[in-house]
């Protein structure tokens, strides 16, 4: 089956880590990157950058795009990402504005699949943080309340500095996507030339729908579920 793969980072707006994240999404076959503060964003067709230059979407084909300060959405094979960056010196009061402007983002998309992908500097434990703060609570029920799940696995901080790490880059899907999303995972062991390490993962093509059959056996409804068997199905779909 045919996938599609993503990056996502924040390069700290160093010339060199952004060469070299170039240079990893060629060796990777990157289809779709997100960068958060990028060194500059280049008037290329398969750039395209936000309002204030602190983030950009990197793909071969982006259309139907958007931008605004911080956030920056385009669709590309079929999903629509939105890129996304909040600095940590704002205030709460300007993040939760923030996000109004972002769920809005997000609701103009839909129906068409969504990935929301960034360093939104936000700490929770539903994104593996040892701790929550007061943005990653805003932020946890922002998304809750805008219908997307968090990508996120695992624990491995996605920044690191000499004073220790924290999880601040965030991978959230609509759930029509989210169930094709394969090897979510950040990148512990590959230089970034940045404090931000990079996140991976891909996303399945969308299979068609099968016709229906004409085989009576193959028409006939499916049995009802067990309470424990829905359970285990629902499980699975997450």
């Amino acid at each position: 089956m045919a996938q599609f793969h993503f990056l996502q980072g924040n390069i700290n707006h160093s010339a060199r880590a952004q060469d070299l994240l170039l240079q990893s999404m060629a060796e990777w076959s990157i289809d779709v990157a997100v960068v958060a503060e990028p060194y500059f964003v280049p008037a290329r067709d398969n750039w395209l950058g936000c309002a204030d230059g602190s983030v950009a979407i990197i793909g071969g084909t982006l259309i139907d795009p958007s931008r605004g300060r911080g956030w920056v959405s385009a669709v590309s094979d079929g999903i629509a990402v939105v890129g996304a960056y909040f600095s940590p010196n704002k205030s709460l009061a300007d993040f939760e504005g923030f996000l109004v402007e972002l769920g809005a983002v997000v609701n103009r998309y839909h129906p068409r699949p969504v990935l929301v992908l960034g360093d939104l500097n936000a700490k929770s434990s539903a994104w593996g943080s040892p701790v929550t703060d007061s943005r990653g609570e805003v932020l946890e029920e922002w998304a809750v309340t805008t219908g997307l799940v968090v990508l996120n696995r695992g624990s491995e901080y996605t920044c690191v500095r000499q004073r220790g790490g924290s999880i601040v880059d965030v991978s959230f899907a609509s759930p029509s996507v989210a169930g094709r999303v394969r090897d979510w995972r950040v990148a512990v062991d590959v230089e970034t030339l940045s404090d931000h390490r990079y996140i991976r993962f891909d996303v399945s093509a969308q299979t068609a729908k099968r016709p229906p059959s004409n085989n009576p056996d193959q028409r006939r409804p499916p049995m009802a579920l067990s309470a424990s068997n829905r359970e285990l199905l629902e499980e699975a779909a997450l």
